[in-house]
Order: C-alpha cells, then structure tokens, then sequence
C-alpha cells in the first residue's frame, strides 16, 4: 500500500518540475496567418456557425515557425467572421515542431492527435493526444496526453502515465 504513495508523491514532484520548466516559443509565430496544404483531396460543410474543412493525405499546418504534419486534418472557421478557431490533426503519428528562441533552439513533439487553437485568453493551445511526446534542448516528456500552451512556454496538464528527462542547467 506504501508503495503506491510514494510512486505518487515521486511522479506529481516531477511532473511540478516539468511543468514549471519554461519552454520558449517565438512571439512572432502568433502574428502570423496560419498556412496549410495537403496532397489529398478536401470536404467542405457548415455545422451550424462553424464552416469545417477536412483535408487528407500529407497534410502540412504552418504559423510562422509552428509546423504540424499529419495524415489528415479538420479546420473549424467560424461562419459569420470565417475566423480560424480549431484545427484538429490525426497521424501516424502527427509531427509538431517550434523554434523556441533567436539563437534557432526547436521544441518538437509527436502524438497520435493534435488539437491547435486559441483560448478564451487568447494564448495559442496545443493538445497532443495519444503517445504524447515534447521534447526541448533541457528536457523530454512523454505521457499518453500533454496540454501545451506555446505563449506562456507552459506544459499546463499532463495525462499520465508520464516519464521524462530534464537535463541540468548550465551555469
């Protein structure tokens, strides 16, 4: 029974590490339109107020140094602004990648999902759902579901089960 315990307390003290480990994303990438192509072919419908867009084959998603590719992907726009709100990319696995800093340092991730859209405070969110991984110049962090958000240079939630490596810091 004592076990269990300790694995806990020992898990949520790393996870409180890595989650407090800053991870830094470009301020410029949020300025930028996002930019998306596929080799497939893609379907178009309106839900209500939300205009989908599904796309398939080698899809590629870009905002400014963010890039995410997947198989296939599903843009939600809302109807009255054709504002851009969610971009949902499935893959085997689907590939993230973001410079972090001037000096060209990358985060980059995989997962089975990623879910890419703004908050109600305006921050850019990544999801990466299923064989969720993150790995930075400092640290690695793999957990079957990791809640990123790239403006605070925050892992917000981790889904466990979770393991990971944090490098020391050079002084």
């Amino acid at each position: 029974m004592r076990r269990p315990i300790i694995k806990a307390l020992i898990l949520s003290t790393i996870l409180g590490f890595f989650l407090s480990v800053p991870i830094r994303a470009l301020e410029t990438d949020r300025q930028q339109q996002v930019l998306w192509s596929s080799d497939g072919g893609s379907i178009m419908r309106i839900n209500g107020n939300t205009r989908i867009l599904e796309m398939s084959e080698n899809v590629k998603v870009t905002q400014g140094s963010l890039k995410i590719i997947g198989s296939e992907a599903i843009f939600e726009y809302l109807v009255s602004t054709n504002e851009l709100t969610k971009v949902t990319v499935r893959g085997s696995p689907v590939q993230y990648q973001q410079q972090l800093d001037e000096d060209g340092n990358l985060v980059t991730g995989t997962s089975d999902t990623l879910v890419f859209y703004s908050d109600e405070l305006d921050e850019t969110i990544l999801e990466l759902v299923g064989n969720a991984n993150i790995e930075s110049p400092d640290s690695t962090m793999s957990c079957a579901a990791i809640i990123y958000i790239a403006d605070q240079d925050l892992i917000r939630e981790a889904t466990g089960p979770c393991q990971g490596m944090l490098s020391p810091q050079s002084n």
